[in-house]
């Protein structure tokens, strides 16, 4: 078959088309909305979902929680040095204008909005929406003698009906790896074009080209418990949320994972299923609990005292397989299987397959300013208050006074040591300072709402008292009297709190607020019954504290006025005189 109608097969494939113009083919069973597909020989595709984090840049990332805290006498207990509870970091390389074109318009409009003065923006990565099936890893692999010889591509034969969309299973971890390779080669020679490429959006023909491996650990597991699509509390759980339509319980886990489920009593065998048989995670990602378990890309290392152990060993295994049993499956869940086996040759397991990401250089030539600027920026006491400038900043005085040691190379060194001791400590009160300045806006909200709720009970408390004196009741009338002045006591006390609050909100740069504003925001909006109301009164906190920011000082009245008009329900307080 000649190259022309190899590519004119491969050019019909869809391109990052939504679920409303996705069609089921084998390759795609279960389409969905923000479905990204690259081609595959033969004229597949491989379907990926993109994940990403808010975050300033190409050097900026998110602290996350991997594995889980068993508690003594649980499931999983005595193997907590295996797949224990610690603290790791995640972000990914490509920025929106890195997308191909198909794929930015397809992601673009699922993307959260730029919030204005926020410097934060998706960063991405891609996850493979299904485990590699056999007849993608045989129309890949296919191809490896071709790519190496420069020869034509041979004959499609790749494997048909069900059984083809079985993950691809007894394989080695070379062997995945083998696949990534071959399948990276065979993109950049036939689809370079429909490849992400990390620094595009800063200069086109030197960014870092984006290319097929298997997920790092951080990134499979980030994805696995739903990524961005999970409020932070479903992201630190053993299980991602499992929602019914019509309920606010988690389903079955039998509805989203193959596992073994005889010992529940069903009598079914555990067997290997096709890749989208049961129900996506919230990131629509099919399987990644049972069926295959899955093989990442870095060797496996003990976890030691909330943090991985320095020493390497076999190679990690996520997800658990279809013999596991369901008290045994947990999203962060990790095994250790040896490369080789006892006579040397590769190992392999026959419950053990593998799902693709796509990543790139994670410091490409096009972002070195970017990454540069980035990393000038971090550890300066000048980005942690607006109280000091860039000349001021004892860190950057420091580096001039250890430019200006250079006679002396032994002094200059320790001081280099120091400047860099100083440097890390005021990244993390950086990052302290950021997470509590997150921490403040959403408590204002909510100190927002119950200022509200108290509006809503004076309301009702005024309207008992007028009933009571129509009805010539004085005994009930002082009553309500009573509870309205302790009422108002309270309001005004809620609304001391949410002045206090600004105060605190103005010692941070309006850099930090606007920025953990963005993600407050985005974790605000997953939730079912008060998300909008919070997310209007978080809004109006933020105007506010730069209001405060500029004038030192804050009306009373007139903020309770706004945040009683926010609610849309009369105020009270405000209108109503002595009682």
């Amino acid at each position: 078959m000649s190259r022309t109608l190899i590519a004119l097969m491969l050019a019909l494939c869809s391109l990052g088309a939504g679920a409303d113009e996705a069609e089921n083919t084998p390759d795609n069973p279960k389409p969905l909305a923000g479905d990204l597909s690259l081609p595959l020989p033969c004229g597949g595709e491989m379907v990926f979902r993109y994940v990403y984090v808010l975050a300033q840049g190409a050097l900026d990332d998110r602290e996350i929680s991997l594995g889980y805290p068993f508690s003594e006498g649980e499931p999983g207990y005595q193997q907590s040095f295996m797949s224990g509870y610690r603290r790791d970091y995640i972000s990914g390389p490509f920025a929106l204008g890195d997308l191909p074109a198909g794929w930015r318009k397809a992601v673009t409009p699922l993307l959260p909005k730029p919030e204005a003065g926020s410097p934060l923006k998706p960063m991405m990565y891609f996850m493979g929406k299904y485990e590699v099936t056999r007849r993608q890893y045989q129309q890949v692999m296919a191809q490896a003698q071709a790519l190496a010889n420069g020869g034509e591509p041979p004959a499609c034969e790749a494997e048909e009906g069900m059984a083809a969309r079985l993950p691809e299973v007894n394989l080695s971890h070379f062997d995945a790896e083998r696949f990534a390779a071959v399948y990276s080669a065979w993109l950049n020679r036939y689809h370079k074009d429909l490849l992400p490429v990390s620094g595009r959006d800063g200069k086109s023909d030197d960014g870092g080209l984006g290319f097929v491996r298997l997920p790092t650990e951080v990134e499979w597991e980030y994805a696995a418990r739903g990524g961005q699509a999970v409020s932070r509390q479903d992201l630190e759980a053993r299980l991602f949320p499992r929602r019914q339509p019509g309920s606010d319980q988690d389903g079955p886990l039998a509805d989203y994972a193959v596992f073994n489920q005889v010992a529940g009593g069903t009598g079914q065998g555990a067997r290997l299923l096709p890749v989208g048989t049961k129900l996506p995670n919230p990131l629509g990602l099919f399987d990644v609990i049972g069926n295959a378990a899955e093989m990442v890309q870095e060797p496996f290392q003990l976890v030691r005292a909330g943090r991985r152990q320095g020493a390497y060993g076999g190679f990690v295994v996520k997800g658990g397989n279809y013999l596991e049993g369901e008290l045994t499956l947990f999203t962060g869940m990790r095994r250790e299987y040896p490369l080789f086996g006892a006579d040397g040759s590769e190992q392999k397991n026959e419950t053990t397959g593998f799902r693709v990401a796509i990543g790139a250089l994670s410091a490409p030539r096009s972002r070195y300013k970017e990454l540069f600027d980035q990393w000038k920026k971090d550890g300066r006491l000048a980005n942690l208050t607006d109280a000091i400038d860039n000349t001021q900043d004892p860190t950057q005085r420091l580096d001039g006074i250890i430019a200006a040691a250079s006679a002396d190379p032994k002094l200059q060194a320790e001081l280099g040591q120091v400047n860099e001791e100083l440097k890390r400590n005021v990244a993390l009160i950086a990052q302290q300072r950021e997470e509590a300045a997150g921490n403040l806006i959403q408590s204002a909200a909510l100190v927002a709402e119950t200022i509200n709720n108290y509006n809503i009970r004076l309301t009702n408390l005024a309207q008992g008292r007028d009933k009571a004196k129509a009805a010539g009741n004085q005994a009930a009338a002082q009553v309500f009297d009573a509870a309205i002045g302790n009422g108002r006591n309270a309001l005004d006390g809620a609304v001391a709190i949410y002045i206090d609050n600004l105060a605190s909100g103005a010692r941070y740069t309006d850099a930090v607020i606007q920025a953990q504003f963005q993600r407050v925001r985005q974790e605000l909006e997953r939730k079912p019954v008060l998300g909008d109301s919070l997310v209007a009164r978080a809004t109006l906190f933020v105007r506010h504290v730069g209001e405060y920011r500029k004038n030192q000082r804050a009306d009373a009245p007139a903020i309770l006025k706004q945040l009683l008009a926010t609610s849309g329900r009369p105020t009270s307080h405000s209108t109503e005189g002595n009682p």
